[in-house]
């Protein structure tokens, strides 16, 4: 014979000894209580920390033609990891570390590629054949 919770009225499957939907116990005690671990709950993403750090580590590697790129989407994670709880912080920190020394190298090599090509233009001595 089937049985009824007294608090809901849902039908209790045979050998359970509380209601599956309100938790009341069959016998007639008080409904069972859970507890949840408030430790458990994850931190949301920060995905401008993580796009900035993604695409400034690649364009490290990748001629630094993204570097402003990854410069922006990290300094923005950063700004956005205040309101997360902190989340992302030390992605959009690197980020922000990668793209600079990125942009550095770059402004060097075309530093030097520029000095080059002036110096070039006024080492040319013509020739003088005898």
């Amino acid at each position: 014979m089937a049985k009824f919770c007294t608090n809901c009225g849902q039908e209790i499957p045979d050998g359970n000894r509380a209601c599956t939907n309100c938790g009341t116990l069959v016998d007639g005690g008080s409904p069972v209580t859970t507890t949840v671990n408030v430790n458990n709950v994850q931190n949301p993403t920060n995905g401008f920390a993580i796009a900035g750090f993604i695409i400034s580590l690649v364009s490290l590697f990748c001629c630094g033609t993204l570097d402003w790129l990854g410069l922006i989407f990290s300094i923005i994670g950063l700004v956005k990891a205040k309101s997360l709880n902190g989340s992302g912080k030390g992605l959009a920190i690197a980020g922000i570390i990668i793209s600079c020394i990125g942009l550095i190298i770059l402004i060097i090599f075309f530093a030097i590629g520029g000095l080059a090509s002036i110096f070039e233009s006024y080492s040319s001595v013509p020739s003088v054949r005898y």
